[in-house]
């Protein structure tokens, strides 16, 4: 970047010139998605030889995610016994936690179909609404959910980080703007020196 970039900071609640370092980290961020992007397309697309579903494809992107992490918490003698100690705590929570947006979930669409809470339907009411539950979409919501947490968690000055990222294809956009109207003006001047009939 041939200059400094500024963003709207929402913690610092000001306009903050963002460090080299940080536009660097945003630069290499935005490249490894695009590319993982650019491989899901691929592998998604009809009539490839390894037709790959994004389902598949974000898990085994998770699983490499999960290896790099371990590998970093591997450096530390306490590892064995620290993110299982975690774990244990955290678990329980988790599967609690499911568990009761699940069953709200439930009642929202029993309460709104119903005029009463899941638990209150008869079978009949029950087997009615059904149709209108989906289990598998409210636990994809909430995979989405923890993944973006855990992004959070991850990723240094995170809430600003699609600001740098917009401003970064802004100036990049500019950049290339730019490149093309010089190109376009040097192509031009060239047809103009070329005489008519050669």
């Amino acid at each position: 970047m041939s200059k400094a970039l500024q963003v709207y900071d929402k913690i610092e609640e000001k306009v903050v010139d963002i460090p080299e370092d940080e536009v660097e980290s945003v630069q290499n961020t935005r490249r490894i998605y695009f590319g993982i992007q650019q491989k899901v397309f691929e592998a998604s697309t009809v009539g490839t030889v390894a037709n790959i579903s994004v389902r598949s494809f974000i898990t085994g992107l998770l699983r490499y995610g999960k290896w790099q992490v371990e590998k970093g918490l591997k450096q530390n003698p306490k590892f064995d016994e620290f993110p299982e100690r975690i774990w244990k705590t955290a678990q329980n929570k988790i599967i609690d936690m499911a568990e009761e947006i699940t069953n709200s979930e439930d009642d929202r669409a029993a309460i709104a179909r119903f005029k009463k809470p899941y638990k209150q339907l008869s079978d009949a009411e029950k087997e009615t609404l059904e149709e209108d539950l989906d289990d598998q979409y409210t636990l994809d919501a909430i995979t989405y959910c923890l993944i973006c947490r855990a992004l959070d968690l991850w990723t240094p000055k995170f809430w600003r980080l699609d600001a740098v990222a917009a401003k970064i294809a802004e100036v990049e956009k500019a950049e290339y703007e730019k490149e093309k109207a010089i190109t376009e003006k040097d192509k031009a001047k060239a047809e103009k020196r070329v005489p008519v009939g050669n």
